[in-house]
């Protein structure tokens, strides 16, 4: 690919100010591009361009790591640290400028008189449904289930298509992106005064923690299963029965899941319950693997999966923190909502 070139090939090596470079500069030509092609499903689109444009420029991103882990003797937290800290410093430097650089268009959309609501309908109707990456305020349980399917998602695509995460992790940040600043205009329309981008940089303030363990959370999860699909799945004689693992737990789960649904327990009943399950699928999986080395790599990732969880949920109870008891947050987001239209 043509454009992977701008960039030299030891950008890994540099990743911190390259990852900013490349979120920004490839999240721009696609907005721009799926703009002039695409129309009002332009919001989609620009997040798949995104992500395909990306995609090459990780393929070796994780190699080390792998290394790194197939080397450990024994698991320690510390060691977790070191060998995923490049990786994940990497996706989330990528999460925030992709971020930035939607909220960044919606305001000059905005100012050249583009209608943001058919440029970003994909990001926006997620404003008015239940799930995804949105900025309504919920109950922890309610949040926290909407947020699990979003992780669990993220690390199943990961391991069955190579660097499918990466996806999802563009898609939740330019929703993020694209939802704070569009609320922000809206809300100063509505009230008739005030700047918006004085509103977006208070909004930005107040949400940051949230979005940013929540976002931390994702990328994890999709590290995890990057490295799980390149270095067991893919090489360990033992696929053909990690296959098989996967297949009887995607029924058991979901059978389980319509049967709590057709009782209507609780939601936190449900919650814990598909999280539990899930871990103990993938204890049966490391338990199979023969190969030393490979079962280390996969329980390295597997515990780098249950942190994923413990952070999504502290970023669950922290969004409720603030979304319930700060009250500039709320009359900001309750204004733009009484200004702002469903898309058709």
């Amino acid at each position: 690919m043509v454009l992977e070139h701008i960039f030299p090939d030891n950008w890994t090596e540099k990743r911190l100010r390259y990852s900013l470079i490349i979120g920004f500069v490839f999240s721009s030509l696609s907005i721009l591009i799926s703009g002039l092609l695409f129309g009002a499903n332009s919001g989609l689109i620009s997040v798949f361009l995104t992500s395909l444009l990306i995609l090459p420029l990780l393929e070796h991103l994780f190699k080390e790591e792998e290394l790194m882990e197939e080397k450990e003797i024994s698991f320690s937290i510390r060691e977790l640290y070191i060998d995923n800290k490049k990786a994940v410093t990497t996706y989330l430097f990528l999460f925030l400028s992709i971020f930035t650089t939607y909220a960044l268009f919606v305001f000059i959309f905005n100012l050249f008189g583009i209608d943001v609501l058919s440029a970003f309908r994909g990001q926006l109707m997620l404003d008015f449904m239940q799930g995804g990456a949105t900025f309504v305020f919920k109950n922890f349980w309610t949040i926290l289930a909407n947020n699990w399917w979003i992780l669990l998602t993220i690390f199943v695509i990961s391991i069955l298509v190579k660097d499918g995460g990466i996806f999802f992790v563009t898609w939740n940040a330019s929703s993020w992106g694209v939802i704070l600043g569009y609320r922000a205009i809206t809300s100063s329309l509505y009230t008739g005064g005030g700047s918006s981008i004085k509103l977006f940089f208070i909004v930005l303030a107040l949400s940051f923690p949230f979005i940013l363990l929540e976002g931390l959370s994702y990328i994890m999860a999709a590290v995890a299963g990057n490295i799980i699909s390149k270095e067991v799945v893919r090489k360990t004689s033992f696929i053909k029965k990690i296959m098989l693992f996967f297949g009887l737990g995607t029924v058991i789960f979901i059978g389980l899941r319509q049967i709590m649904n057709f009782y209507t327990l609780p939601v936190w009943v449900s919650i814990l319950s598909q999280i539990v399950i899930v871990l103990i699928i993938l204890q049966f999986i490391f338990h199979g693997i023969k190969e030393i080395q490979y079962k280390e790599v996969f329980f390295y990732n597997y515990m780098l999966f249950v942190f994923a969880i413990l952070l999504f949920i502290i970023g669950a109870l922290v969004e409720v923190l603030i979304t319930q008891n700060v009250d500039i947050l709320t009359k900001i987001y309750s204004t733009s909502m009484l200004f702002g239209m469903v898309p058709s």
